[in-house]
């Protein structure tokens, strides 16, 4: 099936999973958004509803990468290889920081009968070259009917 720039609407589900020693925490949220095909690339789009305002995100899956953009009342750039460290920024209303993604796992499928996908990525998180802990983040999505 063609799919076009404007996406298929679909229902997403992102949990991340913070560990720093002996602390856990875990923040999830749903959204709805748009998944598309551009290229050899996969498109998830969605907004992220916060205290403060909405966070647009974009996420690019290819092939050897993962690509987090985020933009509104934060903005982050990110990107994800696996068994690489990769430089990346963070800006909100305190400042800008310098973040350092480690990543263990990046893992990506996409089931084509049940019109469903989940993206796992496993990394180690450092800001301003302090550790913080091994993020890792599970998104689920399925097609809106």
């Amino acid at each position: 099936m063609e799919m076009s720039q404007a996406g298929v609407p679909i229902d997403l589900k992102f949990v991340t999973e913070i560990k720093d020693g002996p602390r856990k925490e875990n923040v999830a949220f749903d959204a709805n958004g748009l998944y598309y095909i551009k290229g050899d690339n996969t498109y998830l789009q969605f907004d992220e509803k916060q205290e403060t305002g909405t966070v647009k995100t974009v996420i690019k899956i290819s092939e050897k990468e993962v690509l987090i953009l985020r933009s509104g009342q934060v903005k982050m750039r990110q990107v994800y290889r696996k068994n690489e460290t990769t430089q990346g920024s963070f800006q909100n209303q305190h400042g800008t920081f310098d973040l350092t993604a480690k990543t263990n796992n990046i893992e990506y499928k996409w089931y084509k009968n049940s019109r469903k996908g989940t993206l796992f990525l496993a990394y180690e998180l450092s800001l301003h070259g302090e550790v913080s802990g091994l993020h890792k983040i599970t998104i689920t999505f399925k097609e809106r009917n």
